[in-house]
């Protein structure tokens, strides 16, 4: 028996689940209200291609498109063609294979074999990022699943996690308590630094316990680049104990790095030759039904050429009677019309001509006296010509009739609309000369075309025996009608099109280790359930509140990996904004605060949380600080844990991290609004020193972006960003361009405020130190930071750097 007390927890939170599908899908309305206003260009970004280019020796054939701009996320993203206003979409139409980052080149398979991608130029071809796409399917996700959240801290898997797994990685204690709060609770949050272990150590000796038990994961990271980052380091253990690849599957697009060293664990790899296959005859069938379609209107156009000659013939027949009638037409005007006496006389001899013209008609009774006593009616019988006039309308109307009939008939012989349109659509029997020479020119067109069609037709099947191919080339096979062939051609573009669905399905049942973006995550089970044992989001801290919840849908044990003292996540929604704010917080908010929407009873008391605390409280939800890092040295370290993280954050390392710094004197005076040429200059000089090497330049502004790109060669562009591009990625060598320099003006302080938290300077500027793998070079006024060494931690990060110059 159920008791009253269960049943009034569940009531309790089946509402609340109620109350959290409303919040979500009012600001996600919201939002795309928001993003499709207000936003550059409405959400969506169109940007050319440079190169679209054929990859000759290639298994599938792939074409290389080279990228005018990077692609950042590819489930927001499809391909616009402007020659024929088409556009296409991933996996249905262009299967994309993989993606160079570095020189910005995208592979990719043509699928639907209609496109003629050869004759595609570049200046035709477009790349559209859809950001309104996404927010639709976080839309449609919440409206389908919502009712599906949960969140019940009660631990449905008890495994007992072996710490000495990895090999050549021996836990310390820190990273071993972080393994057995993933194990030992339902929900747990592992806050790692770079360099902790949060990957290589803490999460590759979860997931590879899950693995020998022959239990299911899934990764999740808010990035392509985050979620590769993360493979990388996974999969570098996994291969050391010899666990097959076949066991982990990354859905989506791979970088080009990514599918070159783990092709087998990408999405697409093991059905290229099926696919292969199938294109290679459905594109056979495609050309045989149009060449089929071809001789069919050709042969239609020979047939309505012999039609025309009989509407000629009655033309000239209708011409003929039309005289009929006009040299009958006399007779009746003589006796209708009243003649005048003088007017008769003068045209007597007229009169008498006309008549006699007709003397052999049975309608006169031709005599010169009577004509000329102006007795007509007894000379001409008025009644019989008529009756003569209208056999001859009869005629005419008779031919006329034929006439229409023949003209339907050749518009209804028409099978294709394009010509129909073009030739048939407003054919009369008037311009029957100017059809019939546009009717024999198509004709000579479709010959020929028709003749290098069955060419190209017979190359695709030499090496083939397939029965329907060759039954189909004979097009007067009547075993083989059109609608068998219509038939086999649907069912193979059906085939192809469950090939690819059924393919990832399988493999997604059939994998131990998924992985996939949050967005792939949403659009793929927006109508599919995953049967998933433990789901690990990494990059947590850069991932919105929205999207994170998701994961709740499947009452799996969660884990969230990260470091909310870096970057938040990215919002369309102006920071300045307070009403926007409060209406579409879930977006800009990270997931580390999932458990403020579950436990609050009202929205006001939300947004009271979010806007009041710039760190995640749990109550249910276990947190392991990593405390110790291999990245970075003893200085560093130091300075992170005084600003940072404040937990007793230390280096693992004996040496110090290699920080210089570069003084950019500048005047105020000649200060430009968030940029800074005097940093510029420098940096001109100093990318020198890093050519051909591992490095970025970051700055907090787009305006010193454009200002560097301005005076560095174009090929260091892919190396110029914002801090917030920079997420996810890692260099040996990192170059920081403040620009700030002033507590006032053009150049005051504000993402470079690392005290102002609105803003998040701090997580900032984090994260530029963050992303430094060997060496970090600031460039920046010296006398403005160094004044605030003890407040400011650019301050205090250029007081512990070694000042060099360039």
């Amino acid at each position: 028996m159920i008791s009253p007390f269960f049943i009034h927890i569940k009531l309790k939170s089946q509402m609340q689940i109620s109350k959290l599908k409303e919040l979500c899908l009012e600001q996600a309305q919201f939002y795309y209200d928001y993003v499709k206003r207000f936003s550059e260009n409405n959400g969506k970004s169109v940007d050319k291609v440079v190169s679209i280019k054929y990859q000759e020796d290639s298994f599938p054939k792939l074409y290389e498109i080279k990228l005018e701009k990077p692609i950042y996320d590819f489930e927001k993203t499809y391909y616009k063609n402007n020659q024929t206003n088409e556009y296409y979409f991933n996996k249905k139409d262009i299967l994309i294979k993989e993606y160079d980052e570095k020189n910005r080149l995208l592979y990719v398979q043509v699928l639907n074999s209609e496109i003629e991608f050869e004759k595609i130029k570049s200046d035709d071809f477009f790349v559209v990022t859809d950001l309104l796409f996404l927010i639709k399917n976080i839309i449609e996700w919440y409206e389908k699943n919502s009712h599906k959240l949960t969140f019940d801290d009660k631990l449905i898997l008890d495994l007992k996690p072996k710490f000495e797994i990895l090999k050549d990685t021996k836990l310390n204690q820190n990273q071993i308590d972080a393994v057995n709060s993933i194990f030992k609770n339902k929900y747990s949050y592992i806050w790692g630094a770079p360099g902790t272990g949060k990957t290589k150590a803490v999460l590759s000796t979860a997931l590879i316990n899950y693995i020998f038990q022959n239990k299911k994961v899934l990764i999740v990271a808010p990035t392509n680049v985050a979620l590769e980052q993360i493979l990388f380091g996974v999969l570098e253990n996994t291969e050391k104990l010899q666990i097959s690849r076949e066991k982990v599957l990354r859905l989506g697009i791979p970088s080009k790095a990514f599918f070159d060293k783990y092709s087998e664990v990408c999405e697409t790899k093991g059905i290229e030759r099926v696919l292969e296959s199938l294109e290679n005859e459905i594109n056979i069938l495609n050309r045989v039904i149009k060449y089929r379609e071809g001789k069919s209107i050709s042969e239609d156009l020979e047939k309505i050429l012999k039609h025309f000659l009989k509407l000629q013939e009655n033309k000239e027949k209708i011409i003929k009677h039309e005289y009929e009638e006009e040299q009958l037409q006399p007779l009746i005007n003589l006796l209708t019309q009243p003649l005048k006496a003088y007017h008769f006389s003068n045209n007597s001899k007229m009169i008498k001509d006309a008549i006699k013209k007709h003397e052999k008609s049975p309608c006169v009774n031709f005599d010169e006296k009577l004509v000329e006593e102006n007795r007509l009616k007894e000379v001409v019988n008025i009644d019989c010509v008529r009756k003569e006039l209208e056999k001859i309308d009869e005629k005419i109307s008779k031919i006329t009739q034929e006439n229409f009939e023949i003209l339907s008939l050749c518009k209804n012989l028409i099978k294709s609309k394009k010509i129909y349109n073009e030739i048939f659509k407003d054919l009369t029997q008037t311009n029957l000369d100017e059809k019939q020479f546009q009717i024999n020119e198509k004709i000579s067109q479709l010959n020929f075309w028709c003749k290098t069609s069955l060419k190209s037709i017979k190359s695709l099947v030499e090496n083939s025996n397939e029965e329907l191919i060759n039954q189909a080339l004979d097009i007067h096979h009547k075993a083989f009608d059109d609608k068998k062939l219509k038939d086999k051609l649907a069912f193979l573009n059906n085939e192809k099109d469950l090939l690819i669905e059924q393919s990832t399905k399988q493999r997604v049942k059939n994998s131990l280790v998924l992985a996939m973006t949050i967005d792939a995550y949403i659009q793929y089970t927006i109508n599919e359930n995953i049967e998933i044992n433990h789901i690990f989001c990494d990059e947590a801290g850069y991932m919105s509140t929205i999207k994170a919840l998701s994961l709740f849908k499947c009452n799996s044990s969660i884990t969230f990996l990260g470091d909310h003292m870096q970057l938040p996540p990215v919002s369309e929604i102006k920071t300045d904004d307070i009403n926007a704010y409060k209406k579409s917080f879930l977006w800009s908010q990270s997931a580390l605060f999932f458990e403020t929407l579950f436990l609050k009873d009202s929205v006001e008391e939300i947004i009271l949380e979010f806007l009041n605390h710039t760190t995640p409280k749990f109550e249910k939800t276990s947190q392991v600080n990593l405390v110790s890092t291999h990245r970075f040295g003893k200085n560093l370290a130091n300075v992170l844990n005084k600003f940072v993280y404040k937990f007793g954050f230390q280096s693992a390392l004996k040496t110090d991290t290699n920080l210089f710094f570069i003084d950019s004197d500048s005047s105020k005076e000649e200060a430009i609004e968030r940029s800074s040429l005097e940093e510029v200059l420098i940096i001109k000089e100093l990318v020198k020193k890093f050519d051909g090497k591992s490095f970025v330049i970051l700055t907090p502004y787009k305006k010193q972006v454009n200002l560097l790109k301005g005076y560095l060669d174009r090929k260091y562009f892919d190396n110029i960003m914002t801090i917030h591009k920079s997420q996810g990625s890692e260099w040996d060598n990192v170059i920081f361009s403040v620009v700030d320099d002033s507590n006032s003006g053009k150049r005051k302080m504000f993402f470079t405020d690392t005290l102002n938290e609105n803003f998040k300077g701090l997580n900032l500027i984090n994260t530029v130190v963050s992303r430094t793998k060997k060496r970090l070079v600031i460039v920046a006024n010296e006398d403005f930071w160094i004044k605030q060494k003890d407040t400011q931690l650019i301050g205090n990060l250029i007081f512990i750097s070694k000042k060099v110059t360039v």
